[in-house]
């Protein structure tokens, strides 16, 4: 299996020499089997290694556990290990994720930012399958056919090559310890049931389904880049002074065309632009010669003449600093919204959301609320840490024309809270204490209520 893992890294040039690895290790069977392979041929590789692992802050004493076992499993390998961890509960309630996609968000950004190098994670060939499952079944095209892609930035994933049954076996062979996950063996999720249920009857009828679906997934991701090659000379070939020429897109084939459309919208910072964003300038090609559409970003997309370009919005003005009225209603200054503020001596079924906030009464009983926009050096703690707002409206894809305008809560001249990002905890009400509820109804910024 070494062997196989090694041609897998070279071929796709995962690693190279001298590389800092860094493996993610959560102590089940793939991540041990992940360690234990790379710590065989780290000197054949040139790397150096360690492991980090996250402690989600669920499954009670079960994940205490696993904690215990990477240190320890380390501890006997010689490995360099970190161990960190978050409140994923926190997160979610705060930010409405799912559980699980909370803690993938807490777990990449620890396992990324104790990572120098290149951040090794275990999936393997039926992981990959489960992914391309998936994705068929809520609708996609060859990228999302392409399942987990064998690298992202500087995340690698070595193991795609192997089956979960060469990896059970590597453990077994080598008597191997590892941890389970209990929550694997439910069926509350549909990657679950796509694993219990659903793949035991396709390999049934292949019983190298895993592989046949990895080649599969292979050669989508391949011509998957060939098209995104060609749109790329494509829209050099379209590109005018100030613009892309609307006849010349119009003169593609179709396929092409929206590959070109989509890489424009992806150029703007829009990451995974839906395709009705791609439909409204398919539109505007045939349109009149003045016409314009909105995207998201404060992005404005327009026709002049025979020309497709882009501007940006206007950049919002800073909101000064003002005192709330608590209970009443404060307007914002040049259309930016109102902030409504009302008292209840016993909070109950509030739910939390990023445009409202429920402030706890005797954290405020001597001190003013106050709204302002974000000044340098302004930090906010929230469950995941304590991190530069800049950072956190980064994190939240808020738009960098439209920070200066998102309202920034204040006590006693540090962010208690802001809107469309979050809440200190430590100023959170809980169900049936005294509360100042503070709500933000927005002008021009952008305060989605629920995007993390």
């Amino acid at each position: 299996m070494e062997e196989k893992v090694l041609r897998f890294i070279r071929d796709n040039g995962l690693i190279d020499p001298g590389d800092d690895v860094t493996v993610a290790l959560s102590g089940g069977a793939d991540s041990v089997a992940l360690l234990r392979i790379l710590r065989a041929l780290a000197p054949q590789l040139g790397i150096s290694l360690r492991a980090a692992h996250f402690h989600h802050g669920l499954r009670g004493a079960e994940a205490d556990r696993d904690a215990e076992f990477c240190r320890k499993l380390c501890a006997d390998w010689a490995v360099p290990f970190s161990l960190g961890g978050g409140d994923v509960t926190a997160r979610a309630a705060e930010t409405g994720e799912s559980l699980e996609e909370a803690a993938r968000v807490l777990r990449y950004a620890y396992l990324q930012s104790v990572s120098p190098g290149k951040l090794a994670t275990a999936h393997n060939a039926d992981d990959n399958a489960e992914t391309m499952l998936l994705h068929l079944l809520r609708g996609t095209g060859l990228r999302g056919l392409g399942g987990i892609p064998v690298r992202r930035g500087a995340v690698i994933r070595p193991l795609l090559a192997c089956t979960r049954a060469e990896i059970e076996a590597l453990l077994e062979r080598e008597g191997l310890p590892h941890v389970e996950d209990g929550t694997n063996a439910a069926d509350d999720c549909v990657r679950n049931r796509l694993r219990h249920r659903v793949l035991p009857l396709l390999r049934a009828e292949n019983p190298n389904l895993s592989r046949t679906l990895g080649r599969t997934a292979a050669l989508l991701r391949e011509e998957d880049g060939f098209l995104s090659r060609l749109a790329a000379r494509a829209a050099a070939d379209c590109r005018r002074e100030g613009g892309w020429s609307c006849e010349a897109l119009l003169a593609l084939e179709p396929v092409l065309r929206r590959r070109v459309l989509l890489a424009m919208l992806t150029e703007l910072g829009l990451e995974d632009p839906a395709q009705v964003y791609v439909e409204a300038l398919e539109r505007l090609l045939t349109a009149a010669p003045s016409a314009k559409a909105a995207l998201p970003g404060g992005w404005i997309a327009r026709r002049t003449y025979d020309l497709l370009g882009f501007s940006g919005a206007e950049t919002a003005p800073a909101l000064p600093e003002l005192a709330l009225q608590v209970p009443g209603c404060t307007a914002l200054p040049d259309g930016l919204g109102t902030i409504s503020c009302r008292v209840t001596k016993n909070l109950k079924n509030f739910k939390k959301n990023l445009t409202t906030f429920a402030i706890k009464c005797d954290m405020i009983a001597t001190l003013e609320l106050y709204v302002r926009g974000r000044r340098p050096g302004d930090r906010l703690t929230l469950p995941g840490g304590t991190k530069p707002l800049k950072a956190l409206m980064i994190d939240r894809k808020i738009p960098a024309r439209q920070r200066n305008a998102v309202p920034v809560l204040t006590a006693a001249g540090k962010p208690v809270a802001v809107f469309g990002v979050g809440c200190d905890p430590t100023w959170m009400a809980k169900e049936g204490e005294a509360a100042v509820v503070v709500e933000y109804s927005g002008g021009r910024t952008m305060c989605a209520p629920t995007e993390p």
